[in-house]
């Protein structure tokens, strides 16, 4: 069956940076061969008492042949609150993924992003790891746990009062346990867990579970609504441990 591209026409969006990109969420069924993608937009905006404006790009251009499928996702978010800005991050993530058995994979990616608001100035990583099918019913049901590992660096900017500037190399391990369902022809269901010590420190980790919620009203229309919860155990100086956002809107599917 062919995926349908979807365009958000309208959301809300509190995106925290985090070096989880949750790629399960555009695994959507078997990829379609050769080339195909998505373009998300977002523009959302108050004027009176607080004026407030917040753009968001994501994309994904993917290309699958036989058992290999190769993708890209650029995400980029931007807001201001009464013209001070608020929200200022890009992400760029390169999957390369080989199916050479029915229920197992292999997996190599690399990523690079930064954010203003969490005082990353850039993190590159590079990684590798196993994806293993668990149940699969056609695109009704699924059932998915990733296993691998990634060496990362990063560079956090100087702040005044703050310690803890400066560029960091390490390694952390990467675990995640993905389920869908398609409850009916209208009503599906995703719910995606991630888990990522540090290999050197196992108190040291980094978490993040998204579960979304999508209900089609006709053949194009669908209204989502979708929870993140972002944990870091140790995150940089003057940053929260613990991040929720969620988002509500339409989809058009082309």
């Amino acid at each position: 069956m062919k995926q349908a591209a979807p365009f958000a026409l309208a959301c809300l969006w509190a995106g925290q940076a985090c070096a989880i990109v949750n790629v399960e969420n555009m695994r959507i069924g078997a990829p379609e061969p050769g080339v195909s993608g998505n373009i998300d937009l977002s523009i959302s905006g108050d004027s009176g008492n607080t004026d407030t404006a917040e753009a968001g790009l994501d994309s994904r251009l993917q290309y699958h042949r036989r058992q290999v499928t190769d993708f890209v996702i650029l995400s980029y978010d931007y807001g201001e609150t009464n013209d001070r800005r608020n929200t200022n991050s890009t992400l760029l993530h390169a999957r390369h993924v080989v199916q050479y058995r029915p229920r197992r994979a292999w997996e190599a990616y690399a990523q690079a992003e930064q954010d203003e608001f969490t005082r990353l100035s850039f993190r590159g990583l590079v990684g590798a790891g196993m994806r293993f099918t668990l149940v699969e019913r056609g695109d009704r049901l699924g059932l998915y746990f990733g296993a691998g590992a990634y060496y990362t660096r990063e560079t956090l900017e100087q702040r005044p009062g703050l310690t803890d500037d400066g560029t960091d190399e390490y390694s952390r391990a990467s675990f995640y346990l993905s389920y869908k369902h398609k409850l009916n022809a209208q009503v599906s269901v995703m719910s995606t867990t991630y888990y990522q010590p540090r290999l050197d420190d196992g108190e040291d980790f980094r978490a993040l579970e998204q579960a979304s919620l999508a209900v089609k009203m006709n053949d194009h229309l669908s209204v989502k609504l979708s929870l993140d919860i972002r944990h870091d155990s140790r995150p940089p100086q003057a940053v929260e441990k613990t991040d929720v956002s969620y988002f509500t809107g339409l989809s058009y599917a082309f």
